[in-house]
């Protein structure tokens, strides 16, 4: 007796342990795209010793279903054996033999196959054919311990090649050419992607599949791997678990507990109906029986636990929600020029607003997708201790089966799904440039062609909705075949049990009503894997944002500035975009405390990059940039840019009223400092003549003002800023005359005992300047006062002259 149950306890164990190593090694390498690092070359003695090893079960198999006679624990070998030997069947059907898969098989046929053959050894009277079994049993175990060896061995060759791959890697990467003069990288992989994302309207500059293989959404794409989706996706982790936050933390907790209940009554419910059919084939009133039911069903109910765990789950959803946008914001706003000058902001907008889909995660995970595998857990054991084993395999093995075909249906949906995504951002890429461009549009007279251009989109957009629609809709239905039939299996195996008296009445209704209970953790993983998968499709852009890193960062040990003098000092300093020429070569400039310094050439000619490189928008590739003795790269950001002001040529302003935008220079200025630096920037006058004065709201990118009042509010955030170190670009350069008299007399007064950088065009404005410097492509050419530089009748002396100026001419305003 004690042997048959150990018999069967033994059988059904293998059964099972394979199903689910069989199920999750498919699961992690189906559509795998790149060749698995662990695998070995499929030899032609491989093969054949695989090939043996699932013969040998199916010999057994033949072998115990011509006995007769035999114990009750027949039907679960058999099961079992016809499990393992399509387990090391399905090996070979992979292009290159998986070393993890024939390792775990090996070890599962080994520690059964040991058990099994002690088993049989001790069975009362071996007959032939029991010898024969023992013979094919010793055989196996022979074969699968030189698998094992054979898959060590091979695990060694591997471990060492690698190795030597990495080294090999690690020496290409000390090649100079990969990093810049300055020893530090030029760029990452991820960046590297961005070029090809620029935000244009062509069909390949925002294609999938033209990431690098290398970069995170490359690796993706081309992998079709969940082991590199899970590699690449736990960056999401910490913004997802509430490792310090109190109240969700007990949130997750009641849900945790109201789960565990509902296991139970997913139980209790249809036992209870089951005990109320028998009393009633027995001839009884079961009305207490009734009343248990109801107050069981009506805890099960969304009245009971669940309007509980409901609640509870509100707080973990906005935390996830909380942590995942604040984040992704941050990091956004906390990348460099680079990144944002290559990228189009609706697109970066559309990815955030995309990968609110993962804010869902930790509760799909953990609150609805493990309970599922517990209720199949649950399921199995009640199936077995209630019927029998066969009804407990049978669940088993449709659920896997289920699960498996909604990975291999799924992945034909895979690139529907991208170009859904895809078309989604298009089209709301095109209806950001159109509503942010109206002025153009308007001008152009362009509106039918926005139009169509918009319509396209959309019409693109439900496409490519209606292929992947359609698509699951097929796929839907292809699974849902597998849950009539698996109900039909189980209610046959009842229907004998009860036949043969094992059984009765009240287990056919109990089996009924928990049948919801069974299929349910089936269709609601396989609907949550398909969720899953494309939630994790639509937030790899979502991905892509939050592993790219800034090319300009601050030191672990960056000082904070302070108060700073405002003496500048450029020394020999470089620099070159990643994919162009060098724009600044060897560039020397020392700017004393309250000295003006004018950047003059033609377009091109590397001021504008000289400005950027002192605002730290990128980093020199040589030389240095100091201010008050100290490099800029030593010190964090926040401190360099609080002692920078700058007036831009186009400033762009928010979409709020004129006292918010002044503000937004100083957030603790009184009303009073505001009007004061209005004053100073000859603007305050204007404001007040407005209807609404300072409540004025100057619509989108200040659209309301002209192009004077947009410079002299600029003008006036500066001089609420108050910095010792002032950067003027051009901020005189689209005005008529006499405005440009009024912001230049604003300018003289802001840049008075300030250390002032100007970039400009019209000579004229910089005569007065303590240095100009004349830059010919990336390098200074020329430098000294006015009157030096026309001495010298060279590069400036022809600027001059070529825009109508004489020499012996005062300009009308000095700086």
């Amino acid at each position: 007796m004690i042997s048959i149950k150990a018999n069967k306890l033994l059988y059904v164990a293998a059964a099972v342990v394979t199903l689910f190593f069989v199920f999750v090694s498919f699961v992690l390498n189906y559509n795998r795209g790149t060749p698995a690092k662990s695998s070995a070359r499929k030899s032609v003695l491989r093969v054949i010793s695989v090939a043996l090893v699932s013969a040998s079960y199916i010999a057994e198999t033949v072998l115990i279903s011509l006995q007769h006679h035999e114990p009750d624990w027949t039907d679960d070998r058999l099961f079992a054996m016809v499990i393992l030997a399509l387990g090391w069947a399905s090996t070979c059907l992979r292009k290159e033999l998986l070393i993890p898969e024939i390792w775990g098989l090996s070890l599962i046929s080994f520690g059964f196959g040991i058990s099994g053959l002690a088993l049989d050894a001790l069975y009362p009277v071996l007959t032939p054919q029991h010898k024969a079994l023992l013979a094919i049993e010793f055989g196996r175990l022979l074969l699968v311990v030189g698998s094992l060896i054979d898959c060590l061995v091979c695990s060694l060759f591997l471990k060492k090649r690698l190795k030597l791959e990495d080294e090999e890697g690690e020496e290409d990467e000390a090649r100079p050419f990969l990093h810049t003069s300055n020893g530090q990288a030029m760029h990452n992989q991820v960046s590297e992607s961005s070029s090809s994302d620029d935000g244009s309207d062509s069909d390949d500059s925002d294609d999938d599949e033209d990431d690098p293989k290398n970069s995170r959404t490359g690796q993706l794409r081309h992998s079709g791997s969940w082991m590199v989706y899970i590699h690449n996706f736990k960056v999401f982790l910490p913004y997802l678990i509430p490792r310090k936050d109190l109240k969700v933390q007990a949130c997750l907790l009641i849900c945790v507990l109201c789960l565990i209940a509902d296991r139970f009554l997913n139980i209790l419910v249809p036992r209870q109906l089951g005990i109320v059919a028998d009393k009633l084939f027995a001839g009884e009133l079961p009305f207490a029986d009734l009343g248990i039911y109801f107050v069981l069903n009506l805890l099960h109910g969304d009245a009971g636990l669940r309007i509980i765990q409901s609640l509870a789950k509100i707080p973990v959803e906005q935390f996830s929600y909380r942590q995942l946008t604040n984040a992704a914001f941050n990091h956004v706003m906390g990348l460099a020029m680079e990144f944002h000058s290559d990228r189009d902001s609706a697109e970066v907008m559309k990815a955030i607003e995309q990968g609110e889909a993962l804010t869902n995660l930790l509760e799909t995970a953990i609150l609805e997708m493990s309970p599922t595998v517990i209720d199949m857990f649950v399921a199995f054991v009640f199936l077995y201790v209630k019927f029998n084993s066969s009804a407990a395999l049978i669940m088993v093995t449709a659920s896997l089966a289920f699960l498996a075909l909604e990975v291999v249906t799924s992945s034909w949906n895979v690139q529907n799904r991208r170009r859904l995504t895809k078309a989604e951002r298009a089209e709301t890429r095109v209806m950001h440039q159109a509503i942010q461009g109206w002025q153009t549009v308007s001008a152009f007279n362009m509106f039918t062609y926005e139009k169509f251009r918009f319509g396209g989109a959309v019409d693109q957009h439900l496409g490519a909705k209606m292929s992947w629609a359609k698509m699951d809709a097929y796929t839907s239905g292809l699974a849902e075949v597998l849950v009539p039939t698996t109900f039909l299996l189980l209610a046959c195996l009842v229907a004998r049990e009860i036949y043969e008296g094992r059984a009765s009445p009240g287990d056919f209704v109990f089996l009924t009503q928990y049948w919801d209970h069974l299929v349910w953790p089936i269709m609601y993983l396989s609907h949550e894997y398909r969720w899953l998968v494309s939630q994790l499709i639509d937030a790899e852009r979502l991905l892509d944002l939050l592993t790219t890193q800034p090319t300009v960062t601050d030191k672990e040990d960056a000082l904070d500035l302070g108060p700073a003098e405002g003496r500048v000092d450029f020394e020999r300093v470089g620099f070159s975009y990643a994919t162009r020429k060098t724009v600044v070569h060897d560039v020397n400039i020392s700017a004393s405390p309250g000295e003006s310094i004018a950047l003059v050439g033609a377009t091109g000619a590397g001021k504008t990059s000289l400005m950027k490189l002192l605002l730290r928008y990128y980093d020199v590739t040589s030389g240095s940039i100091k201010i008050d003795g100290h490099d800029v790269r030593d010190i964090t950001q926040s401190s360099l840019r609080d002692v920078l002001g700058v007036v831009p040529q186009d400033p762009v302003l928010f979409n709020a009223s004129i006292m918010e935008n002044l503000r937004y220079a100083k957030l603790s200025a009184s009303d009073e400092e505001i009007f004061e630096a209005c004053r100073a920037a000859a603007i305050h006058d204007k404001i007040l003549s407005f209807a609404k004065g300072y409540q004025t709201k100057v619509g989108e990118q200040g659209v309301k003002l002209s192009g004077g009042e947009v410079q002299r509010l600029a003008i006036a955030r500066v001089f609420l800023k108050d910095p010792p170190i002032l950067v003027l670009d051009e901020a005189t350069s689209a005005v008529d005359t006499e405005t440009e008299s009024e912001i230049q007399g604003a300018l003289k007064r802001l840049s008075r005992k300030r250390t002032t950088f100007v970039i400009a065009h019209r000579l004229s404005t910089v005569v007065h300047a303590d240095q100009i410097l004349v830059l010919h492509e990336g390098t200074v050419v020329e430098r000294g006062t006015h009157a030096e530089l026309l001495e010298k009748r060279d590069r400036y002396y022809n600027l001059w002259q070529k825009q109508g100026l004489v020499s012996e001419e005062t300009p009308l305003v000095e700086l």
